[in-house]
């Protein structure tokens, strides 16, 4: 998987009324970077009721971009029960905290 099919994942997750993608499993894709997690994040913003639970990231390094918008999802979408982060940066865990 590439950054680009997050793009195309940003819009279906973005999109109003869409309910389909309950859980996200984005582990093990080593080839994604910090723009999947401002993607995914930037979708799950923007549509805040879209009832996903569960978001995984393990083995991944969204860097420290990719990683705040994911955070900064969680905060705005309150169906999110579960998030697995990947590899994170001293400056990710300042992040964090």
């Amino acid at each position: 998987m590439s950054d680009l099919s997050a793009l195309y994942l940003k819009d279906a997750l973005g999109r109003p009324g869409a309910v389909n993608i309950t859980k996200l499993n984005m582990s093990k894709n080593a080839d994604l970077k910090s723009k999947t997690g401002i993607f995914i994040g930037d979708a799950l913003i923007n549509n805040c009721e879209h009832p996903i639970e569960k978001l995984n990231f393990k083995n991944v390094y969204l860097e420290d971009d990719g990683l705040l918008r994911i955070l900064e999802a969680c905060n705005a979408n309150k169906h999110i029960k579960k998030v697995t982060l990947g590899y994170v940066s001293s400056t990710g865990l300042k992040i964090m905290g």
